[in-house]
This record gives structure tokens, C-alpha cells and sequence, in this order.
């Protein structure tokens, strides 16, 4: 059995959707970032970067969100959430996953955390708002991605799409939402129609009104 460590609607969202999905047996363990356990000494031992989230199987114990999630994807020998090795879209699933943990992710919690990106606090704003203007950018790159096909590697689900819908609820607070793009917000209204997102994003009490299925161009994406 696979144990992750997490806490609601944090970077452990994207493994958690795919735990989901694939049906894996797994247990969740919570991380209560509230009382700043994710850097208890127990919690150290496990993941000495202190951040969550953590996947313990067997005597494997990692962190880092990408690097579970494609671990997932791999233990499922039945997965249809990463590219088999040697298919034509599995260098395009390593750019994508990379692109969004190492641009996306990182310039959003640049916005989400300026106060520790700057010395001076009277420049706090000012980093906010150079940081809205870059995900504004990034998100609309993504929306000009999604326009040319339904996710990110094509016509078919896979975890990099999980990904993407977790950072995504993140950025409903910017300047230029996903809601406000015709593609992005597609998207999301399509990941979530997937029962094992509706199942995960309910007990992580995420809010996925935004998304509702709207109109008939929306399709059911859950086979």
C-alpha cells in the first residue's frame, strides 16, 4: 500500500487525483500545515526538504510532486496517465510536467509568498504585482496550448493534466483567472466532470462551482 502524506488542496492535491484515478491501494496521512508539522522532527526524517508532499511504499520514501506523480503513473502497469516509454508524446509529458512544476509553480509561489523575495518590506507589493503580470503570461501561453488540442498531450487525459488543474485553482486569485480564458477554463470545467476528481476535490472540501458543467461543448471526459 502506497501512503501519502498530504494536506488539502496543497502541492499533494496532484498525487492524490492520480492515487484516485489509477485505484491504487493507498492510505493519506495528514500533514497539519496549520501547526507547521511538515517541519517536525518525525516529519524531517521522512522528508528532510520539509514540505509537503511525502509518498512512503514499501522502503521507498520520496517527495517532490512531479517526481510522485509519475512514480504513480509507472506502478500502474495499467496507467494511460503517463506516455509508454518510446511513444512520441512521452517527451512531450516531461516538458509539460517540468514547465509547470518549474515556471508555472515557482512564479506562483513567488505571488503567493512575496514577503520572501524582497528585504524591503515597502517592495512586497511591488513583487506581487510583477509576479500577477507573469502568470498572466504563463496562463495565457497554457491557453494558447489548449486551443489546439483538448490537454496538454493530446486528446487523452494524462497527469499532466492533473497537475495542471491543481495550480490552476491556485491562480483564482490573480488579476486574470482561468475563468477568464476560453480554453483554461474549458478545461477545468472538463477535468472536473471526472468522478475521481469530484471524489478527491470533495474531501479535500474544494470548491469546483466555478467549474460546473456549463454548456454542451463540455464534454464527459470521465472514459
Amino acid at each position: 500500500m502506497l501512503e501519502l502524506y498530504y494536506f488539502p488542496d496543497n502541492a499533494s492535491l496532484a498525487p492524490h487525483l492520480l492515487l484516485a484515478e489509477t485505484k491504487i491501494d493507498y492510505s493519506l496521512k495528514l500533514v497539519d500545515r496549520e501547526s507547521n508539522a511538515q517541519k517536525s522532527k518525525e516529519y524531517l526524517k521522512l522528508n528532510p526538504a520539509g514540505r509537503i508532499p511525502t509518498l512512503v511504499h514499501n522502503e521507498l520514501v520520496m517527495f517532490e510532486s512531479p517526481a510522485i506523480c509519475i512514480y504513480i503513473c509507472e506502478l500502474d502497469v495499467n496507467s494511460t496517465f503517463i506516455p509508454l516509454v518510446g511513444h512520441a508524446d512521452r517527451p512531450l509529458f516531461f516538458q509539460w510536467l517540468t514547465y509547470l512544476n518549474n515556471t508555472l509553480q515557482a512564479e506562483f509561489m513567488v505571488w503567493r509568498y512575496p514577503d520572501r523575495h524582497t528585504t524591503d518590506a515597502k517592495g512586497i507589493e511591488g513583487v506581487k504585482l510583477a509576479q500577477d503580470l507573469r502568470l498572466v503570461e504563463i496562463l495565457t501561453l497554457l491557453d494558447e496550448e489548449l486551443s489546439k488540442k483538448k490537454f496538454l498531450v493530446g486528446s487523452n487525459v494524462s497527469a499532466c493534466d492533473h497537475f495542471l488543474f491543481m495550480l490552476l485553482l491556485w491562480c483564482g486569485r490573480i488579476s486574470q483567472p482561468p475563468t477568464s480564458f476560453t480554453n483554461l477554463h474549458r478545461f477545468m470545467c472538463e477535468m472536473s466532470q471526472r468522478s475521481a476528481v469530484q471524489k478527491v476535490c470533495e474531501f479535500e472540501n474544494i470548491d469546483l462551482s466555478l467549474y460546473r458543467k456549463s454548456d454542451s461543448s463540455v464534454l464527459d471526459v470521465n472514459n
